[in-house]
């Protein structure tokens, strides 16, 4: 970094408070620190000298903003934990440093995978929509098997929430850690279904890669058990969208609940809309009363570490997709 400010551009997508600005502003006078609105001609009006971009709505990034910052752009901040609409090749080759969310977003992330799977286990489902009689008798969480796809900083907090409602957690995930008291077996990807035969209930937790994209298709379903269910709060391309519904239609699954979807949102007429087996929240799972203070307090930190020139807090593996 030379002796000229650090030019550090904040859109309004961050969700950041005036207060919380002027915060980082009077913190840290090293910076110069610029925000704009979440428009197109906005941003790319100010795009001049910038060396940080945080915050950038994803329908907004592109190659284009890339190219007009090649020479001085040194750090991308993504405020979710995806961050997949970021890995276009110019930023992949590029040596541009992205950080992301991931932990920050955990805990109110995981209360949601929680709340899907007890309204459908204790069939909220049913009872929102009026319907009391004839329908099956609810289902405890305790020593039923939840399987979660994905043990990173948002599958760790759901194993903790079900391994605390009495569940035996297995783990699905590439990095195999043995001596975490909330997961009480593990299994690698490449033993996914094997997995999936043992869940009275899935979680789907993992970031969106060129492994994961649809991963969850016609073989991974059919290796559930009819008596399971399948909460999805990470991306919906994680799951094939038609396949999904013809096995809720088949019974090949019991119910399943959806904070994402693919696309989404979906057509007005999908059928998913109309099973009454299936809960669908319009992407809300990342958000709370405290997660805007959380993505503050890292983008403070990282700004500190930025303008002194250390190493920024979740760094993404750009090549392994998180």
């Amino acid at each position: 970094m030379d002796n000229k400010k650090p030019r550090i551009l904040i859109m309004h997508s961050a969700g950041f408070t005036n207060e919380m600005v002027e915060m980082l502003r009077n913190e840290m006078p090293e910076a110069d620190i610029v925000t704009v609105a979440d428009n197109e001609e906005e941003i790319h009006g100010a795009l001049d000298g910038i060396n940080a971009l945080i915050g950038c709505p994803r329908s907004l990034f592109g190659a284009e903003i890339l190219k007009k910052t090649k020479s001085t752009l040194r750090w991308i901040h993504a405020s979710g934990a995806g961050c997949e609409e970021f890995l276009i090749p110019e930023l992949l080759e590029s040596d541009v440093v992205l950080t992301n969310g991931r932990v920050i977003q955990g805990p109110e992330v995981a209360d949601h995978a929680l709340a899907l799977l007890l309204a459908l286990t204790r069939n909220l489902h049913y009872v929102l929509r009026g319907k009391t009689q004839d329908i099956p008798r609810p289902v405890e969480l305790r020593d039923k098997t939840a399987v979660i796809v994905g043990v990173g900083g948002v599958g760790m907090l759901v194993a903790e929430r079900l391994h605390a409602s009495g569940m035996r957690v297995v783990g699905v995930d590439a990095e195999y850690l043995p001596m975490v008291r909330a997961v009480d077996q593990w299994y690698l990807p490449e033993r996914l279904h094997e997995a999936l035969a043992l869940a009275d209930a899935v979680v789907l937790c993992v970031p969106v890669t060129d492994r994961t994209r649809k991963m969850f298709g016609k073989k991974a379903f059919s290796a559930m058990q009819p008596s399971a269910y399948f909460v999805n709060v990470c991306r919906g391309v994680v799951v094939d969208t038609e396949i999904l519904t013809e096995a809720l239609r088949q019974g090949k699954i019991k119910a399943a609940g959806l904070d994402v979807t693919d696309p989404e949102p979906l057509p007005e007429d999908h059928p998913l809309y109309s099973m009454p087996n299936v809960i669908i929240t319009p992407h809300r799972a990342g958000l709370s009363d405290h997660n805007r203070n959380r993505s503050f307090e890292l983008v403070r930190q990282n700004v500190k570490r930025f303008v002194k020139g250390e190493s920024l807090i979740n760094v993404v593996n750009k090549q392994l997709g998180y």
